[in-house]
This record gives structure tokens, sequence and C-alpha cells, in this order.
């Protein structure tokens, strides 16, 4: 079964030439993280995002799993709307992210239950990852993973993994907890949902000029709204590799017509790493 899609390949081939070119020096990785890194299926069914995990697993009060779909049905049709503006739409994942962290404080959110999802495996990496991001660590080359999920989830799966690198830099939504490790607020001044994961907020942070300075992206997505995780840098090359891991057959076309390189049916990142290798094997 072919797994890697690519509709231009001669203008792939001369943006690989251009990366080799501008050397390790020059690249950067910017990724979403949910089945984009971590797998989209597993034994057929459908991998749950970090909150699912947390309603699934019924580690909070039993009232929560109620009002979270609850908020979910009143939300999600905006979410998905085609025929709403994008405003409207950032306006309503707004609030319905607020209430849902302000749902999840109160129905007793803790470090607790991070660490059980992390130590349990309940998040499984794409085949393939793990290598990928000790390749870049080694070469220092800086990944930045955007992600609306729960930063503080991802941060630990890193750190039990040893991933805690340092040239990994991570924009999501964190939490603050009080001495006993329940939730008491938020890090963010802003709530990363799927349409506002744009590195507009790098320029906050001082991982910004590292991410400056390096012209050649490489950008890994599951879906057409990461295509905007850029914006705020100015690549002089990028090359999109999108995970297209259902609706194939409606949206393969699509996908083709955006990414350079489209992987369907949930597959590993071999080819994303060889692709690396390529890119790096010319000296820098």
């Amino acid at each position: 079964m072919e797994i890697v899609h690519i509709a231009r390949k001669e203008e792939l081939q001369r943006k690989i030439r251009r990366m080799r070119e501008g050397g390790i020096s020059q690249l950067q990785v910017v990724a979403d993280f949910d089945r984009t890194l971590t797998k989209a299926f597993v034994s057929g069914k459908k991998f749950l995002s970090s909150y699912a995990l947390i309603r699934e697993g019924k580690y909070l009060t039993p009232d929560y799993p109620t009002k979270a779909q609850a908020l979910f049905e009143e939300y999600h049709p905006y979410e998905i709307s085609s025929t709403i503006s994008v405003a409207e739409r950032n306006k309503k994942m707004v609030e319905w992210w607020s209430k849902h962290f302000k749902l999840m404080k109160e129905c007793g959110m803790s470090k607790e239950v991070i660490r059980d999802i992390v130590l349990k495996g309940k998040i499984q990496f794409r085949e393939g990852v793990l290598e990928f991001l000790q390749e870049l660590s080694e070469k220092n080359i800086p990944i930045l993973i955007l992600s609306a999920g729960m930063g503080d989830i991802i941060q630990e799966l890193l750190s039990v993994l040893g991933k805690g690198m340092s040239n990994i830099h991570l924009i999501s939504n964190f939490y603050n907890f009080d001495e006993n490790g329940r939730v008491v607020g938020m890090k963010n001044n802003i709530f990363i949902h799927p349409f506002n994961k744009n590195e507009l907020e790098m320029k906050r942070t001082s991982h910004y000029f590292k991410m400056v300075q390096r012209k050649n992206v490489l950008l890994l997505g599951d879906s057409l709204g990461d295509l905007s995780m850029t914006e705020g840098i100015e690549p002089e090359v990028i090359i999109r590799i999108g995970f297209l891991n259902d609706n194939k057959e409606q949206l393969l076309e699509k996908y083709m017509q955006e990414f350079e390189v489209v992987i369907t049916d949930d597959g590993d990142m071999e080819y994303v790493n060889e692709m690396v290798e390529e890119i790096i094997s010319a000296k820098d």
C-alpha cells in the first residue's frame, strides 16, 4: 500500500537541494503534536487526544464527562463550520477552551492525572518519531512543537522518555498548580486552539530569535490549519509534510495541493527521517 504521496516531485527535490546547500545551521522544524507526532489509530481505534484521555479515564469528578460533552456539542459545530468567519470561529473556540479549562479546574484536574496518563503509556508516538527527535537533538536542530492540547502532558511525556531536550520548544496550554499539585490557573495569556496555532506567539518568547535566524523550515501537521504554523517567520525554503490519517478519498487531492508530501493511512516517519538525513548529510 502506497502511503507517501508527492504531487510535485521535481519541485520537492529542488527544495531539498536548497536545504542541503543551506546546511544544518539554517534548518528548523515546526510540528503539530496530536496525530502528527503521535499515532492517529491504535488497534484500529481512533487514538484519543489528551483531553479525551482524561474524560475516558474517569480521572475527574463523575459529572465531568457529561459537562465536557455538553460543551463539545455546543461548540464543535463552530469548529467545523465552513460558513462562519475565521474571526467568529476564533471567538467561539476561546469561549469553549475557557469554559472547559474552568470545568477541569472545578472537577479536580491535577499533576497526578498527568503523571498517570504518561506512565501508563496512554499516548503513543508514531513509529520513527523518537529517532527523529534524537537526530534533531544530536545535530542541535531546533524543533518547535505547537499544540492545542495540554502542554504539561507533552512536557512530562518527553521528560519521561528522555527527550526533554534543549532544542525542543513547546507552545501549548500549560497549567499553574498549587502546593498539592491541583490546578489553580493557566500560565498562558491566550488559549492555544486549532485556529490560532501560529508563530506570532513566538515573538513573546526567548526562542523567537533563534527561530528567525534559520531560514529553512520543515513543517509537519495533520490538518490544513497547521499550514499557518510558520506565520511570524519568513522562510526562504519550506517543505510541508501532511499526515492524512483518515478521510483519504475525500481529502487527498486537497492535501496534495497544499503539502509537498502527504503521508496517509497513519503511516510511520520513515520517509521523513530519510529526508532529514538527506538534508543534513551535506557539510555545514
